[in-house]
């Protein structure tokens, strides 16, 4: 019975760190395609569509931020990629941790 309780809330925990997880790149998604497709209406070149498949995740954070230096859209974006590190490192510990 408290082992059932302890992996269920294990579960629990997991379920929820994981939802977040998603959500957050899910927003992160959406975050990157704002800023594409606003950095797209800006360049006043006719491959204007270079934007939304040529440029990489790195140069596109660079660019608007260099074009908009008030936006908290880049640092929110590197927020989200750092976290999905820090989570998959940790669950890669709590996992070697939990096999002993």
């Amino acid at each position: 019975m408290i082992l059932r309780l302890r992996l269920g809330g294990a579960l629990t925990m997991f379920a929820i760190a994981f939802s977040e997880i998603v959500i957050l790149a899910l927003v992160s998604i959406v975050v990157h395609w704002t800023m594409r497709v606003r950095l797209m209406r800006l360049d006043s070149t006719k491959d204007r569509i270079e934007w939304l498949s040529f440029h990489g995740g790195d140069d596109v954070l660079n660019t608007y931020e260099a074009l908009f230096p008030r936006s908290v859209l880049p640092r929110f974006c590197r927020f989200v990629f750092w976290t999905a590190i820090a989570v998959g490192l940790c669950a890669v510990v709590i996992l070697k941790l939990s096999a002993r």
